[in-house]
């Protein structure tokens, strides 16, 4: 992403093009690529720091005008100034439900490169939602799916890692990694997935590693973790039926092993499912309601980031 100030000269080797997004009152053209949108100086200041200090500065004689207004190009693109400014003479728009994920971008982009310091948290929120940094917020949203505060579409998952990284949004990261490994099959990861409108979602190749890594370091950890309670046995517990919990737990063991199936943060209701004593039963649950929250504290160490504490985000 570019930090180069706008320009202020008007270009003459391109054909302009007027947006939708053109006010016969405005005071100020801005330019992204062949587009102008005509707005106003007082509605960018109040909200951006950066053209707030920007009005303040003199005019040179020569500055490029159109209808009285100058000039001002800026190197972003066409979509990301029209999805920013729309929401600015909109106020409805972040009382949305929900938003797509390229306007949440272009805000993030744009809300960092200008210092639209009071718009950014709220469209960051939306993606810290989404992907939590505790264990309990990250339960209650696969609860109530219907809360979502974006818009859901095939690729997402991928698009959240690259945009979260990309613009250092990093205590998403954890959670959007983790997301991509069960939503994905180890070839997607490498191959990307078709979004509906025929494009391809990619991650980039660190993506890719850390997710590959992080396959493994879970897949691993669970065991000690998570799934920890069905080495337990049950020969030093007060298990009433040894062999048929054993039996039981050897099953189990043998599914798990032969799906591959990430289980870091299987449902505590799984000890429901097995045909175990009481004791058993209430251990395991005991052991696996500790093997989760360790699991979620680890979360990040397994894709090479750094722990919950120190993952901070750039707004």
């Amino acid at each position: 992403m570019s930090s180069s100030p706008p320009a202020q000269r008007q270009r003459s080797d391109v054909e302009i093009v007027r947006s939708e997004i053109w006010h016969p009152d405005g005071s100020v053209v801005l330019q992204a690529g062949n587009t102008q949108f005509r707005v106003h100086w007082s509605v960018l200041s109040l909200h951006s720091s950066f053209f707030r200090g920007m009005q303040g500065l003199p005019q040179p004689q020569d500055q490029p005008s159109v209808e009285g207004c100058p000039i001002v190009e800026l190197s972003d693109s066409v979509e990301d100034v029209k999805h920013v400014l729309a929401a600015l003479y909109n106020p409805l728009f972040f009382a949305q439900k929900a938003l797509t994920l390229p306007i949440i971008a272009s805000h993030i982009r744009l809300g960092q490169k200008y210092d639209f310091t009071d718009l950014l948290p709220s469209i960051v929120e939306r993606l810290t939602y989404e992907n939590p940094t505790t264990l309990d917020a990250y339960e209650a949203l696969k609860k109530s799916r219907s809360a979502t505060r974006i818009v859901g579409y095939r690729g997402l998952n991928f698009d959240t890692v690259t945009l979260a990284r990309e613009t250092n949004i990093l205590s998403v990261l954890p959670c959007a990694y983790f997301r991509v490994l069960v939503c994905s099959s180890p070839a997607q990861i490498f191959d990307g997935v078709n979004r509906s409108n025929g494009t391809l979602a990619t991650l980039s190749p660190i993506d890719q590693r850390r997710c590959s890594l992080g396959r493994a370091a879970i897949l691993r950890a669970q065991w000690v973790y998570t799934l920890g309670w069905v080495r337990e046995d049950t020969e030093d517990t007060s298990c009433t039926d040894r062999s048929a919990c054993q039996r039981e737990k050897a099953s189990f063991v043998l599914e798990c092993v032969g799906s591959g199936k990430i289980a870091a943060f299987n449902p505590i209701s799984i000890a429901d499912i097995l045909t175990l004593c009481p004791t058993c039963n209430r251990l395991s649950k005991t052991k696996m309601t500790e093997g989760r929250q360790k699991m979620w504290e680890l979360l990040p160490t397994f894709f090479e980031l750094p722990p919950w504490s120190e993952l901070k985000d750039n707004i």
